[in-house]
């Protein structure tokens, strides 16, 4: 009886999960429409020059960029638990490093006070440190 119960919520968690990517393709093709037409918005801009992006332009382009990337990879790894029921820990400080690499990425520097560059200083050593951790000790399987 047990089992019968584990069972209906693991169907029920992997169909949750297949619906998360459904959304999640949705939204990625939708946020590439968006891009595409900011992208020709501000490249059409006569202000102050047509076919110029300012840095601001493309800083706002460049973190619409990345967040699509981070949706792909966030993408591939609910797929690989779907598909191999396992956490995939490797993907997953993959993803954490590219949305922290975002983040510094489209930082500005003369908005942002310095406890928050600290902590993100310090939640990218921990990501880096846990990267280091499980590439240095591999567990006998990388997937937990």
């Amino acid at each position: 009886m047990r089992e019968t119960i584990a069972n209906f919520f693991v169907k029920a968690a992997k169909y949750v999960l297949l619906f998360l990517i459904i959304m999640l393709a949705f939204s990625m093709f939708f946020g590439t429409v968006h891009l595409t037409l900011i992208w020709f918005e501000k490249l059409l801009s006569p202000d102050p020059l047509m076919f110029v992006f300012n840095i601001n332009e493309m800083f706002e382009i460049y973190e619409k960029i990345l967040i699509i990337v981070v949706g792909y990879e966030v993408l591939k790894s609910i797929y690989i638990i779907i598909t191999s029921n396992k956490i995939p820990v490797m993907e997953i400080l993959k993803i954490a490093v590219i949305a922290i690499s975002n983040k510094i990425i489209t930082l500005d520097l003369h908005k942002t006070d310095y406890n928050s560059m600290i902590a993100i200083a310090c939640i990218l050593i921990s990501i880096g440190g846990t990267y280091f951790l499980f590439n240095r000790f591999k567990p006998n399987d990388a997937d937990i």
